[in-house]
């Protein structure tokens, strides 16, 4: 037996649901079968975060986005009355997409994040039928055609559940959702609510298609076992420390989770970390601070937290910055993962080179995370094996998350 990697114990800082303790089925990785119970069972149910609030901040702004989990496609939409809304992006005529994405890519030259517009009322490009802000049917040419008991009222732009959380926009499938946003994300939101989010700015935008199942994508960037041996090269430290792999302290909140990175005391900087921590503040490992909503269970050597919202989205926070990533499923093994960088606004060419070694390291280190996936996808479809060996304590996370699928998807199966 190799020695003991660290002599710290990982702080359970709630309190932990019963986890089954072996091997993890394959299954729900590769099976088209599993992933439509996913589709229905999953993300038709819970709250999923598409975008912040700022991406649309003027009456008549608005974004379409691709919801291939919901085989559909949405519109969100600021009003005249402020108030950010949501819709199904279909004509109720004859099912025509109502704007239409522009697959050349969008404002950020990628087809897969979701596009962005302006204009006073939507008009389906098939018949002409428009449609409010509101999402209201407008008076329509022929109307006097249409069959007895027709109702504009009744026949606007299907609706969807929004609300906004610290300047995220959720969306549900659900038009009146079984739980508002705030049930359904506390309390690991509350471990949040003091993060200055509306401070920041956006610094960064990277995405990706990859031919991996969303859950397998995720296992990957919700534990730091794989870092000793992947990320050694973006950041050296962890491939002579491999301590790194084991978190300082775990939280666990119904279908969520979050967990605080270890940093290593004795870290020394790169001279390009040594340059951008005199200017600023960078990723990699450097000094604390007391800015709210970090750190919640009090760690010594803390680097970060990783903050998993269920099913399918991040929030990292750290000292002067935050990240978020979003696992868009395709299918059961394809996914869009869109990642955006946030820091403050630089006040001086020197904060800007500091900011600019985040979005670097961060960019590296996300490239090495990708460069495993498909390969780890194509192998798992090719049925050699039916169960993966998973850590119980540096692999919480992929436990969790496993456990959670599996509960949403088996309460909605026939008893």
């Amino acid at each position: 037996m190799t020695a003991p990697i660290t002599e710290r114990d990982i702080k359970w800082a709630t309190s932990l649901p019963e986890l089954e303790p072996g091997p993890i089925s394959v299954e729900p990785y590769v099976s088209p079968e599993f992933y439509q119970k996913e589709k229905r069972s999953v993300f038709k149910k819970a709250w999923l975060e598409v975008a912040r609030v700022d991406e649309i901040p003027e009456v008549g702004d608005f974004l379409v986005s691709k919801m291939e989990c919901w085989d559909s496609e949405i519109i969100l939409v600021r009003g005249k009355d402020k108030k950010i809304r949501g819709f199904h992006n279909i004509c109720p005529h004859r099912g025509m997409k109502v704007s239409r994405c522009q697959e050349s890519g969008g404002p950020f030259g990628d087809p897969d994040v979701y596009q962005k517009g302006h204009g006073h009322v939507f008009v389906c490009p098939f018949h002409g039928w428009t449609y409010n802000l509101d999402g209201s049917l407008r008076p329509i040419v022929g109307e006097e055609y249409m069959p007895e008991g027709f109702d504009r009222s009744e026949n606007g732009l299907p609706e969807i559940g929004v609300d906004v959380w610290n300047g995220f926009i959720f969306v549900n499938y659900q038009k009146e959702p079984e739980q508002s946003l705030r049930e359904f994300i506390d309390p690991l939101a509350q471990d949040l609510d003091d993060f200055p989010f509306e401070n920041f700015n956006h610094i960064a935008r990277y995405s990706a298609r990859c031919k991996s199942n969303w859950k397998a994508f995720i296992d990957a960037f919700q534990e730091a076992y794989h870092a000793v041996f992947l990320h050694g090269r973006s950041i050296p430290d962890c491939g002579s420390t491999p301590e790194y792999g084991v978190p300082n302290s775990v939280r666990v909140y119904g279908p969520h989770h979050s967990i605080s990175m270890w940093a290593n005391p004795a870290h020394q900087p790169t001279p390009a970390e040594t340059i951008a921590w005199k200017y600023g503040v960078s990723f990699t490992p450097g000094a604390m601070n007391d800015m709210g909503g970090l750190n919640p269970s009090g760690d010594d050597n803390w680097w970060f937290d990783i903050n998993v919202f269920f099913p399918n989205f991040f929030v990292d926070v750290g000292p002067g910055w935050y990240f978020t990533y979003n696992f868009r499923p395709v299918s059961e093994n394809e996914t869009v993962w869109i990642m955006n960088i946030y820091q403050k606004d630089a006040a001086t060419p020197s904060e800007k080179i500091a900011q600019e070694h985040t979005k670097v390291i961060l960019r590296d280190i996300v490239y090495e995370d990708l460069s495993t996936l498909e390969e780890a996808q194509q192998m798992l479809e090719s049925g050699v094996l039916t169960h993966l060996n998973v850590t119980n304590d540096m692999e919480v996370a992929v436990r969790h998350q496993h456990a959670t699928v599996m509960e949403w998807v088996n309460r909605d199966e026939p008893s």
